[in-house]
């Protein structure tokens, strides 16, 4: 599952807008974007893309933009509430087990969330957690509806990873860490995910390469 919003400019990528402006931060949004859409429908996995804002307008846009993924509306006041209603949402398909991740990773490798099913296979493994550098996270998985891992997170902190293993541990829940990666949050996020889909070569974040590429060269001119 895919959570994610409607790619406007200046509701977007607000840190990245501050330095590069409201249009190139919803550039980069949409590609990165579309590049997690295709991660998704690389997987072993029935697609569900949860949109904000919950508007006819942005479901309109979904379907056009990813039309082999089931929708839903994200519901709720704040991002807790919000993640609830997508892993309801999820689970009210029948799903098994749902692996949730956001559009702030186009480059994190499909191993990464191989391994969070292969983790969730496991019988004695309830909850799967895949951190990022600043302390947020990039991932969640598991195979029922757990509300304690939403309630009293400081949403948007350094903490939240933090917050959500200790809730885990308050509800008695076998939570596992599959590996870290990184947003992209601010400028020096873009250099970073580019240094590395350059380094690597393996086709990763194809569309946020080519723009960044792209900005890159603008700027040297």
């Amino acid at each position: 599952m895919v959570v994610a919003k409607r790619p406007r400019a200046g509701e977007v990528k607000t840190r990245i807008a501050a330095t590069l402006g409201p249009d190139v931060a919803a550039r980069v949004y949409e590609s990165a974007l579309l590049d997690t859409l295709d991660l998704v429908r690389s997987c072993a996995a029935s697609p569900l893309l949860s949109f904000a804002p919950p508007t006819p307008e942005a479901r309109s846009f979904f379907t056009a933009l990813a039309p082999d993924f089931a929708l839903a509306p994200q519901l709720g006041e704040d991002f807790g509430a919000r993640l609830v209603s997508a892993f309801r949402a999820a689970f009210d398909t029948g799903a098994r087990a749902v692996v949730l991740i956001g559009t702030d990773n186009p480059s994190l490798p499909r191993a990464h969330v191989q391994s969070a099913f292969d983790a969730l296979a496991r019988p004695d493994v309830d909850v799967v957690l895949g951190a990022v550098t600043d302390g947020g996270y990039y991932l969640l998985g598991m195979k029922h509806l757990h509300d304690v891992l939403f309630q009293r997170i400081a949403w948007s902190t350094e903490v939240v990873a933090d917050q959500t293993r200790e809730r885990a541990r308050e509800g008695g829940l076998h939570l596992v860490d599959v590996a870290s990666w990184y947003d992209l949050d601010v400028e020096d996020d873009l250099r970073t995910l580019l240094s590395d889909v350059r380094t690597v070569e393996d086709g990763r974040a194809p569309r946020t390469r080519a723009l960044l590429e792209s900005l890159k060269s603008e700027a040297a001119k």
